[in-house]
Protein backbone atom coordinates (compact mmCIF):
# COMPACT_ATOMS: atom_id res chain seq x y z
CA UNK A 1 0.00 0.00 0.00
CA UNK A 2 1.07 3.32 -0.76
CA UNK A 3 2.37 5.38 2.01
CA UNK A 4 1.89 8.60 0.52
CA UNK A 5 -0.42 10.85 -1.48
CA UNK A 6 -0.46 9.77 -4.93
CA UNK A 7 2.55 11.30 -7.03
CA UNK A 8 1.27 12.34 -10.78
CA UNK A 9 4.66 12.74 -13.36
CA UNK A 10 4.23 15.24 -15.91
CA UNK A 11 7.54 14.75 -18.35
CA UNK A 12 8.21 18.14 -20.61
CA UNK A 13 8.97 16.99 -24.15
CA UNK A 14 8.06 19.89 -26.20
CA UNK A 15 11.44 21.41 -26.83
CA UNK A 16 12.02 22.25 -30.52
CA UNK A 17 15.73 21.68 -30.10
CA UNK A 18 17.16 24.03 -31.73
CA UNK A 19 20.35 24.89 -30.13
CA UNK A 20 20.93 20.97 -30.47
CA UNK A 21 19.82 20.40 -33.71
CA UNK A 22 16.54 18.59 -33.34
CA UNK A 23 13.89 17.99 -31.00
CA UNK A 24 14.52 17.04 -27.38
CA UNK A 25 12.04 14.40 -26.78
CA UNK A 26 14.53 12.36 -29.60
CA UNK A 27 17.55 12.78 -27.42
CA UNK A 28 19.87 10.06 -26.95
CA UNK A 29 23.09 9.63 -24.42
CA UNK A 30 25.23 7.06 -25.41
CA UNK A 31 23.35 5.78 -28.04
CA UNK A 32 20.50 5.02 -26.00
CA UNK A 33 16.84 6.87 -26.18
CA UNK A 34 16.47 8.83 -23.06
CA UNK A 35 12.28 9.31 -23.18
CA UNK A 36 11.41 6.22 -22.30
CA UNK A 37 14.10 5.40 -19.57
CA UNK A 38 12.66 9.06 -17.65
CA UNK A 39 9.34 7.75 -18.00
CA UNK A 40 10.61 4.71 -16.43
CA UNK A 41 12.85 5.96 -13.45
CA UNK A 42 9.78 8.94 -12.59
CA UNK A 43 7.37 5.46 -12.43
CA UNK A 44 10.07 3.52 -10.53
CA UNK A 45 10.64 6.39 -8.20
CA UNK A 46 7.29 6.78 -7.11
CA UNK A 47 5.04 8.35 -9.37
CA UNK A 48 1.87 7.01 -9.87
CA UNK A 49 1.64 7.87 -13.34
CA UNK A 50 3.09 9.15 -15.71
CA UNK A 51 2.30 12.02 -19.13
CA UNK A 52 4.03 13.33 -21.25
CA UNK A 53 4.43 16.53 -23.43
CA UNK A 54 5.24 16.07 -27.10
CA UNK A 55 4.78 19.14 -29.82
CA UNK A 56 3.94 17.35 -33.33
CA UNK A 57 7.65 18.42 -34.40
CA UNK A 58 8.72 16.08 -31.16
CA UNK A 59 5.79 13.61 -32.09
CA UNK A 60 7.44 13.14 -35.60
CA UNK A 61 10.95 12.80 -34.58
CA UNK A 62 10.50 9.83 -32.65
CA UNK A 63 8.34 8.27 -34.83
CA UNK A 64 10.82 5.27 -35.30
CA UNK A 65 12.74 5.18 -32.32
CA UNK A 66 10.04 3.37 -30.20
CA UNK A 67 7.92 3.73 -27.55
CA UNK A 68 7.88 6.28 -25.05
CA UNK A 69 6.09 3.99 -22.23
CA UNK A 70 3.44 6.92 -20.90
CA UNK A 71 0.56 6.48 -19.19
CA UNK A 72 -0.94 9.54 -21.40
CA UNK A 73 0.53 11.44 -24.21
CA UNK A 74 -0.57 15.13 -24.77
CA UNK A 75 0.06 16.96 -28.31
CA UNK A 76 0.67 20.63 -27.24
CA UNK A 77 -0.33 23.04 -30.54
CA UNK A 78 1.92 25.61 -29.40
CA UNK A 79 5.27 24.61 -27.06
CA UNK A 80 6.49 28.30 -28.67
CA UNK A 81 4.17 30.21 -25.97
CA UNK A 82 6.35 28.82 -23.31
CA UNK A 83 7.38 25.66 -21.05
CA UNK A 84 4.76 26.84 -18.57
CA UNK A 85 2.31 26.29 -21.30
CA UNK A 86 3.48 22.82 -22.08
CA UNK A 87 3.05 21.77 -18.30
CA UNK A 88 -0.75 23.65 -18.40
CA UNK A 89 -1.43 21.16 -21.29
CA UNK A 90 -1.41 18.18 -19.22
CA UNK A 91 -2.42 20.24 -15.68
CA UNK A 92 -6.09 18.58 -16.61
CA UNK A 93 -4.96 14.59 -16.25
CA UNK A 94 -3.74 15.44 -12.91
CA UNK A 95 -6.30 14.54 -10.13
CA UNK A 96 -7.72 16.56 -7.43
CA UNK A 97 -5.95 14.97 -4.07
CA UNK A 98 -2.65 14.14 -6.38
CA UNK A 99 0.48 15.59 -6.39
CA UNK A 100 2.49 17.02 -9.26
CA UNK A 101 6.45 15.80 -10.32
CA UNK A 102 7.43 18.00 -12.80
CA UNK A 103 10.80 17.20 -14.81
CA UNK A 104 12.05 18.37 -18.54
CA UNK A 105 13.73 15.36 -20.52
CA UNK A 106 16.57 17.69 -21.09
CA UNK A 107 17.78 16.84 -18.01
CA UNK A 108 18.04 13.11 -18.74
CA UNK A 109 20.12 11.55 -16.35
CA UNK A 110 17.76 11.59 -13.87
CA UNK A 111 17.51 8.02 -11.22
CA UNK A 112 14.42 6.81 -9.62
CA UNK A 113 16.60 6.66 -6.41
CA UNK A 114 16.54 10.15 -6.67
CA UNK A 115 12.46 10.58 -7.14
CA UNK A 116 12.34 8.08 -4.13
CA UNK A 117 14.27 10.22 -1.94
CA UNK A 118 12.67 13.30 -2.96
CA UNK A 119 8.84 11.49 -2.66
CA UNK A 120 9.80 10.47 0.81
CA UNK A 121 11.07 13.17 1.92
CA UNK A 122 8.47 15.24 0.77
CA UNK A 123 5.46 13.13 2.37
CA UNK A 124 7.11 13.47 6.54
CA UNK A 125 6.05 17.06 5.91
CA UNK A 126 3.38 18.07 8.35
CA UNK A 127 1.74 19.93 6.22
CA UNK A 128 3.14 18.24 2.54
CA UNK A 129 -0.08 19.41 0.39
CA UNK A 130 1.24 23.15 0.39
CA UNK A 131 4.92 22.01 0.23
CA UNK A 132 7.39 22.00 -2.78
CA UNK A 133 10.24 19.83 -3.12
CA UNK A 134 13.66 19.95 -5.02
CA UNK A 135 16.56 18.20 -5.27
CA UNK A 136 19.92 20.77 -4.51
CA UNK A 137 23.42 20.53 -4.60
CA UNK A 138 25.39 20.54 -1.95
CA UNK A 139 26.06 24.27 -2.59
CA UNK A 140 22.11 25.02 -2.75
CA UNK A 141 21.78 24.99 -6.15
CA UNK A 142 18.46 23.81 -7.58
CA UNK A 143 17.80 21.11 -9.90
CA UNK A 144 14.86 18.95 -11.05
CA UNK A 145 12.12 17.58 -10.94
CA UNK A 146 10.30 19.72 -8.76
CA UNK A 147 7.78 18.26 -6.55
CA UNK A 148 4.43 20.34 -6.02
CA UNK A 149 2.04 19.38 -3.20
CA UNK A 150 -1.78 18.90 -4.18
CA UNK A 151 -3.14 22.50 -2.50
CA UNK A 152 -0.93 24.29 -5.09
CA UNK A 153 -1.08 22.38 -8.08
CA UNK A 154 -4.13 24.58 -9.30
CA UNK A 155 -1.52 27.72 -8.86
CA UNK A 156 -0.07 26.34 -12.01
CA UNK A 157 -2.49 27.10 -13.91
CA UNK A 158 -2.52 31.13 -13.12
CA UNK A 159 0.56 31.65 -14.64
CA UNK A 160 1.19 32.60 -17.67
CA UNK A 161 2.27 30.42 -20.31
CA UNK A 162 5.58 32.05 -20.64
CA UNK A 163 5.96 32.59 -16.82
CA UNK A 164 8.54 30.66 -15.39
CA UNK A 165 7.58 28.20 -12.21
CA UNK A 166 10.57 29.69 -10.02
CA UNK A 167 7.88 32.33 -9.58
CA UNK A 168 5.64 29.59 -8.11
CA UNK A 169 8.98 28.90 -6.10
CA UNK A 170 9.68 32.66 -4.82
CA UNK A 171 5.54 33.08 -3.68
CA UNK A 172 6.01 29.98 -1.22
CA UNK A 173 9.60 30.24 -0.64
CA UNK A 174 8.69 29.74 3.29
CA UNK A 175 7.01 25.91 1.87
CA UNK A 176 10.05 24.63 -0.05
CA UNK A 177 12.05 21.54 0.95
CA UNK A 178 15.65 21.18 -0.47
CA UNK A 179 16.91 17.60 -0.62
CA UNK A 180 20.35 17.85 -1.11
CA UNK A 181 21.71 15.41 -3.42
CA UNK A 182 25.22 15.39 -3.21
CA UNK A 183 26.31 11.65 -4.88
CA UNK A 184 24.62 12.19 -8.08
CA UNK A 185 25.10 15.06 -10.66
CA UNK A 186 21.89 13.43 -12.98
CA UNK A 187 19.54 16.27 -11.55
CA UNK A 188 21.54 19.38 -12.48
CA UNK A 189 22.96 18.35 -15.91
CA UNK A 190 20.75 19.97 -18.20
CA UNK A 191 21.45 19.26 -22.48
CA UNK A 192 20.53 22.70 -24.47
CA UNK A 193 23.72 22.28 -26.76
CA UNK A 194 25.54 19.44 -28.58
CA UNK A 195 28.80 20.55 -26.54
CA UNK A 196 26.70 19.62 -23.30
CA UNK A 197 25.45 16.62 -24.59
CA UNK A 198 29.39 15.64 -25.75
CA UNK A 199 30.10 16.57 -22.18
CA UNK A 200 27.19 14.45 -20.36
CA UNK A 201 28.49 11.38 -22.60
CA UNK A 202 31.74 12.33 -21.22
CA UNK A 203 30.87 11.63 -17.92
CA UNK A 204 29.59 7.82 -18.77
CA UNK A 205 32.17 6.78 -19.91
CA UNK A 206 34.17 4.01 -17.55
Amino acid sequence: MSTHPPVHAILLAAGDGKRLGYPKAALQVGGKWMLPELVRNLRMGGASRVSLVLSSLALDAIADLGLPEADDEVIHAHPELGRTSSLQAALPLVQAGHALLIHNCDIPLLRPEVVHRLIQGWCKMPEADATLARPVTAGGRGGHPLLVGCDLVSEIAELAPDQPLRDLLRRHQNSILDIKIADDPGPFLDVDTREQLDLIESLLKP
